[in-house]
């Protein structure tokens, strides 16, 4: 069968689903453009034509990663219940988390040149948005306290979900611990809690 010699949207989309299942299943060592450009009826030409080489795959795919994980928590919002919403979205990055460990590791734990820059700063920031969303919706609807700071309290609970799961991932949490988030979460919520709530 004969190559496709078009590097089009679509060749793109293959090649940055299939970069990142191969991240996903084999972490960043096991992807190689020679193979990823095979798994796709490519050549590694389209790879540098369509990403500019491996670093511009690796950047796309972070990109990706993280509109991946923005989509995934607004797709819990909105529920009925603002402080659900709330826990709701921690408990669907731990899900995003455990399902993709090796795309978790790569937009947290990736290269330097993808952490360090300010334009990764801010995909990280645009994908927590639905969790700010739901912090801003408990806020107005006096589920939280007024005086509560939406910004602090959505990193203050991205802290601790991001925490837990790669304390999950890693196998450090106690016996029984991985299932208790949840209720760790509301204990989080507890000190912005309007009095009425």
């Amino acid at each position: 069968m004969a190559r496709p010699k078009i590097h089009d949207e679509k060749l793109r989309v293959c090649l940055l689903r299939r970069a990142g299942e191969i991240v996903s299943h084999d972490g960043l060592g096991g992807l190689s453009l020679r193979s990823l450009a095979r798994d796709c009826a490519t050549s590694t030409t389209a790879v540098y034509a369509l990403f500019g080489g491996k670093d511009g795959l690796l950047t796309a795919l972070f990109d990706e990663a993280f509109d991946r994980l923005r989509r995934r928590l607004a797709s819990v919002l909105p529920g009925d219940d603002a402080l659900d919403d709330v826990v709701r979205t921690g408990l669907a990055y731990r899900e995003s988390a455990l399902e993709d460990p090796h795309l978790f590791t790569l937009m947290f734990d990736g290269p330097t040149l993808l952490s360090a820059s300010a334009a990764a700063r801010t995909v990280a920031g645009t994908a927590l948005g639905p969790l700010r969303e739901a912090v801003d919706r408990a806020v107005d609807e006096k589920a939280l306290r007024p005086d509560t700071d939406a910004a602090t309290a959505s990193v203050t609970l991205w802290t601790t979900v991001h925490g837990w799961a790669t304390l999950q991932m890693r196998g450090f949490l106690p016996p029984g611990a991985a299932d208790r988030l949840e209720s760790a979460l509301h204990s989080v919520l507890d000190g912005w809690r309007a009095e009425a709530a």
